[in-house]
């Protein structure tokens, strides 16, 4: 648990446990799921159908044009990417170089918003549904590891991409490519006793070669994004894998997910990222408000070489957004959780929760600089958006689903904070 000079809610207000008492009467006329028998003596689940159909409404919805479409839009991104990392390894000219950073800050703001997807394919295997761990083959953060990237650079396996997607999480992925394009330095991230140092290997690449090396290094890794970000799309696309469908058709008909309160459940648990990682990890610890001895700490920032560990923030905010208001910014009516809770009478709740994510967006964007730039110059502005962001989560964890009926994941159980 985070301890923070801020007030800690310990126990939910009056209005939640109003809103608690307003739920039992609900679940109690039918809107949650319920049990029977079928003739062969087996529990089979029901669930109410008007009740079903509405969260069913919000799962195509979010399935179609907020997940899926950001898994499109990545795929796109990261074509382009491979592109310009293969003009940089081909010429090693600074401009291409420039070009190659850019195009992975575009893949990585949008997979950024996909973090809080980890629904289905992307998920953790056994700790998700249908989880694959393909997000671990994009991102591996937090188990990015400088040293085992810069032990691959003196090895070279990375020359045959194909064989190279076999390797360990960490040394693949968006964050070890973050490592090589923006890590200007000639020294390396290991230990003295590393072997690399003991064995004068990584001493006996010039500068010219360890960036020639990086260089290829990256394209290869674009090259291995390019095809996880494909797979990952197909397996939701309707022309191909389709999870698309079985996500939409929770209760009806999918062979996933028996009912639509289980599928939503899926979802619920992925927006614990905000909580989890983005709260806890990306900034209570840079902010020194958990696990650091110093007054802040940037060095344990998200991102330590590209620097843009707030703009990561701001679209995991965004993201929690598009799956609580419905995501489509074309169409005000596009169903999400607020829909859900509106139609359940309790209006005052969808309210204040996009009241906060506002502010949490708001308490971000009047940040100035970087985060280290922050953290130097400004430290309350970083502990702002903690606190605003907490606010979000402290209403998340209790009456959002008491309100839905909700269960909390593993991971959030016996969270307090």
């Amino acid at each position: 648990m985070i301890q923070t000079p801020r007030q800690i809610h310990a126990m939910r207000n009056t209005r939640s446990l109003i809103l608690s008492l307003i739920t039992g009467l609900v679940l109690a006329v039918g809107f949650s799921a319920a049990c029977s028998d079928d003739n062969s003596g087996n529990a089979v689940t029901q669930e109410d159908p008007k009740a079903a159909e509405a969260r069913r409404d919000v799962l195509a919805n979010l399935g179609e044009n907020v997940i899926f479409a950001t898994y499109v839009e990545f795929e796109q991104k990261v074509q382009v990417l491979q592109t310009k990392t293969d003009a940089y390894a081909a010429s090693l000219d600074s401009a291409d170089h420039e070009a190659a950073k850019v195009a992975w800050s575009d893949a990585m703001q949008v997979w950024q918003r996909a973090e809080m997807f980890q629904v289905g394919p992307a998920g953790a295997m056994g700790a998700a549904v249908a989880g694959e761990d393909l997000r671990d083959q994009i991102y591996s953060w937090p188990l990015t590891n400088g040293c085992r990237v810069d032990q691959e650079v003196v090895e070279k396996d990375y020359a045959d991409p194909t064989a190279f997607a076999s390797e360990a999480i960490n040394v693949r992925g968006l964050d070890a490519l973050e490592y090589l394009l923006f890590n200007a330095g000639t020294e390396n991230a290991c230990t003295p006793q590393s072997t690399i140092n003991t064995d004068g290997s990584w001493s006996a690449l010039d500068e010219s070669e360890l960036t020639k090396r990086r260089a290829e290094y990256a394209h290869t890794l674009a090259i291995d994004l390019n095809r996880s970000a494909t797979t990952l799309r197909e397996m939701w696309d309707p022309q191909e894998g389709n999870f698309l469908a079985e996500f939409s058709t929770a209760g009806a008909g999918s062979k996933t997910f028996m009912t639509s309160q289980e599928a939503l459940n899926a979802v619920s648990d992925a927006m614990f990222y905000l909580d989890k990682e983005v709260k806890d990890m990306k900034l209570a610890r840079p902010a020194g408000l958990s696990e650091c001895v110093d007054d802040v700490c940037p060095d344990k920032r998200e991102s330590p070489w590209a620097d843009q560990s707030l703009d990561h923030v701001r679209q995991n905010l965004v993201a929690f957004q598009l799956l609580f208001s419905g995501g489509d910014a074309n169409d005000p009516d596009a169903p999400g959780f607020d829909d859900l809770i509106r139609g359940m009478g309790v209006e005052q709740l969808a309210d204040d929760m996009n009241t906060r994510i506002a502010a949490a967006l708001a308490a971000i964007d009047a940040v100035e600089g970087t985060m280290v730039e922050a953290l130097a110059d400004d430290p309350q502005s970083v502990v702002d958006v903690f606190d605003a962001t907490k606010a979000i989560t402290d209403l998340y964890k209790s009456q959002f689903f008491d309100v839905l009926d909700l269960e909390v994941p593993n991971r959030g159980e016996g969270d307090n904070d």
